[in-house]
């Protein structure tokens, strides 16, 4: 795989599941990763759901959270492409989703040297 893909929040898209699959064109394996999703989050998310090119790609196809996520939302109304990149870098928002995701706290500290 090439070059990683960092979403504003500091997760790797390209070590994604939904965007692995996405990027094979791979129907079956966005499949089993919406079942897989659906139980690890417990809601109903369908394989239109998943699809996937990075949330901070120019490609067509983003995951249905992309949308309404707001950590992304903050960054990119900023104008940033992570939040490495903000002054107010490790905000509550931030914070809060460190506390459950600790390795994309380390990838955005190292983006910021």
């Amino acid at each position: 795989m090439g070059k990683q893909l960092i979403g504003a929040c500091g997760l790797s898209c390209t070590e994604c599941e939904g965007y692995k699959a996405t990027q094979a064109n791979d129907a079956v394996a966005v499949t089993r990763v919406a079942e897989a999703w659906s139980k690890q989050f417990g809601g109903d998310i369908k394989p239109e759901h998943v699809w996937c090119d990075g949330c901070t790609s120019d490609g067509p196809k983003k995951c249905a959270h992309t949308g309404e996520c707001e950590i992304r939302s903050c960054a990119t109304g900023k104008g940033y492409s992570t939040c490495a990149e903000c002054s107010d870098f490790a905000c509550d928002k931030l914070n809060g989703f460190f506390g459950t995701v600790p390795c994309a706290q380390e990838r955005l500290t190292k983006l910021r040297g």
